[in-house]
This record gives C-alpha cells, structure tokens and sequence, in this order.
C-alpha cells in the first residue's frame, strides 16, 4: 500500500493529510504556523513534525514512508525561503518524492478538484487564482499588504483606521469609530497611531475587520460602506482574472479564508453589489460590474487539495515544478 501526504502550511497553523492509492483520507493533524515568509525555521521544522507525527497517529502509521508529499505554502514567491522550506521537508518528512507549491494552488484543487473555476482567497492578504477548461491558470493579486492584497482583512482595518481617524479629526463620533477606539484602546488620535506603529503586522490590523463585518450585518452604514469596498476589490480582482481566462461568466468562485465569515452582507456585495453608500460616503456604481457572481462553497480544503496533487493528478508544468533535489 503507497500513501500520500497533503500539506497546507498557512500563516495560523499547518494541516497535514494522509491518503491511500484511491485518495481516501486516513488521517489529518495540525500543528504551528508555517508561513515561509514569516515563519523561522526552527518553528517551520517543529510544525511540519508536529502536523505529520499527528496525521501519523490518526492514520494508525507509526513512522510511515510516503511515494509522495505534496506541500502547498503561504510565501512561495521568496525562492531562498522556499529552498530553505524543501530541505526542512526533506529531513522532516520520509518520501520517495517531495513537491512544493503555492498555497493559492493547492487551495484551489481542493475547492474545485480540478474542474474550471477560481479560488479567491481573502483573509489578511488575498489573492485569486483560476483555471479554465483548457488547463490554462492565472494568479490575479497576492502582492502583499504594500503593493496589493486588495479586499483583505488588512485593507479592511486600515479603511477602518482610517475612518476612525478622520471622525476624530473632525470631533465627530459614532458607532464605527467607538468601536474601533475600543478595540485598540485608544483615547487621541496619537493613541490610534501608536497602536497601529507601535506593534506593527499584517494581521494586527486585520483582526479589525471582524468588527466592522458585525456592525455591517447590524446595519450600521458606515461600517456596510466600507464592507462593501472591500467586496468590489475582490470582484475587481475576480474580474480581472476571469477575462485573462476567458472564462464564462457563470465560471464558479470558490471562497476561502477568515473574510468570508464576515457575513451575508459581504457575501452578497461581492455576488452582485448593491449598495449606494451612506451619507459620509457614497460608493459609484461599477463601470464594469460583471454580473452576478457564481459564489460556490469549496469542495475540499486546501490539505486535501495538496493530497490530491500528491497522488500524482497531470497537472502540466506550470502547475507541476521539478521536485527539490
């Protein structure tokens, strides 16, 4: 019997999945975070042990040798990391074969299982990727928070930071601004900047985002106002690369990651966006609205996605690199 490992390392945790010859899951663990841009080394070894000796154990293998693993990672564009990151799967993972991708891929076989369509993922950062019926894939954003990330938890919590600034600046106050003044303790705007400068990262102000998505679900129009940005940039994106692909427009749009649990309200403004904005901020129609998004519910994670490319799916070079020596 030949098994296969599926990895999704992500910047809150790594999953680790093991499957037989006929791509039946045996067993799954989780351990640290394994984002390779962010992650040291040390950590990346002690999650990738800790996720597979787990797997391990659900599957009833006791140090099992694998024909395959496959790895889908968050930072693969960082060559010298993603060196680093196959050699720690080497000496971690006993296999026949090693193979590293992007998380964005793996994510999305497992979504789609191969079939056209497009994974969009949105939680700190975001970044879509599709296929078309021929085999042919694009990647639309995933530039990180500086240069891209549009429609991310990140984006949101700036947007929210910056709203909250300009109240105050104004001497104006309201639901939107209370809230995010009590969720960074702040008092001045000073405060405001020091909360964000002070211990500066990527999910720190993305974790405002869950906040504004409640108050948005509640009704509160400023915080829909600015939901419903975060919903045209990803159906930007989403456009973008469906035109690249020529795919049709009832292609499937797989959602993924923490944003999309912000609620229907972020939901419905990226399958068809309707809002018009409040009084503070009004929102322009779309000059290229798309059409109605076919919002789908993946069909798999991305630990399944990467098991599912671990057993050896054609999938053309593009998508298949040369195995790490």
């Amino acid at each position: 019997m030949n098994y296969y490992l599926g990895i999704d390392g992500g910047g809150t945790k790594t999953t680790a999945m093991i499957v037989d010859e006929a791509g039946q899951e045996l067993g799954r663990g989780n351990g640290g975070p394994s984002n390779i841009a962010m992650t040291d080394s040390v950590a990346l070894s002690l999650a990738l042990r800790a996720s597979v000796q787990a797997a391990s154990q659900a599957a009833g293998l006791e140090s099992p040798r694998f024909a395959n693993v496959c790895a889908g990672v968050a930072g693969f564009s960082l060559e010298a990391r993603r060196a680093e990151f196959s050699a720690l799967l080497n000496q971690e993972v006993n296999s026949d074969r090693y193979e590293v991708h992007p998380d964005y891929l793996t994510a999305y076989w497992g979504a789609s299982e191969g079939e056209p369509g497009i994974v969009v993922i949105a939680g700190t950062g975001a970044v879509a990727f599709g296929r078309n019926a021929e085999g042919r894939t694009h990647k639309e954003d995933g530039y990180g928070y500086l240069l891209g990330d549009r429609g991310s938890g990140f984006n949101l919590g700036l947007y929210a930071l910056r709203y909250t600034l300009t109240k105050m600046q104004e001497n104006r106050t309201d639901e939107l601004t209370e809230a995010v003044l009590r969720h960074t303790g702040a008092r001045i705007q000073n405060e405001v900047l020091q909360w964000l400068y002070g211990e500066f990262s990527p999910a720190r102000v993305a974790s405002l985002a869950p906040l504004v998505g409640e108050l948005a679900e509640a009704g509160n129009p400023a915080a829909r106002t600015l939901v419903s940005e975060m919903a045209r940039r990803l159906r930007h994106t989403v456009r973008s690369l469906r035109h690249t692909l020529w795919l049709p427009r009832d292609a499937p749009v797989y959602p993924l990651g923490g944003l999309w649990q912000l609620g229907r309200f972020f939901r419905a403004e990226f399958i068809e966006p309707t809002w018009a904005g409040h009084e503070d901020n009004s929102i322009e129609n779309e000059t290229l609205p798309g059409g109605r998004f076919c919002l789908l519910e993946p069909k798999h994670d991305a630990a399944t996605g990467a098991a599912l490319l671990a057993l050896g799916l054609n999938l053309g070079e593009y998508e298949r690199p040369a195995a790490p020596a």
